[in-house]
């Protein structure tokens, strides 16, 4: 069963709790060389015009 974040929100509603989202980044914990490398691996399949194997037989 899946519960949606509205319905979620109103039954801690009804109990007296307040839900919030948290709003902290991650970002100082990026590396900045291994962005940098990513970048230049997703720009590399780019130019091959790289598609998964799945699209492919399409």
């Amino acid at each position: 069963m899946r519960v949606s974040a509205a319905w979620l929100t109103e039954l801690l509603h009804r109990e007296g709790f307040r839900r919030k989202r948290t709003r902290d980044s991650l970002r100082h914990k990026a590396d900045p060389v291994l962005q940098q490398a990513a970048r230049d691996q997703l720009e590399d399949l780019r130019i091959y015009e790289w598609r998964p194997t799945w699209a492919r037989a399409m």
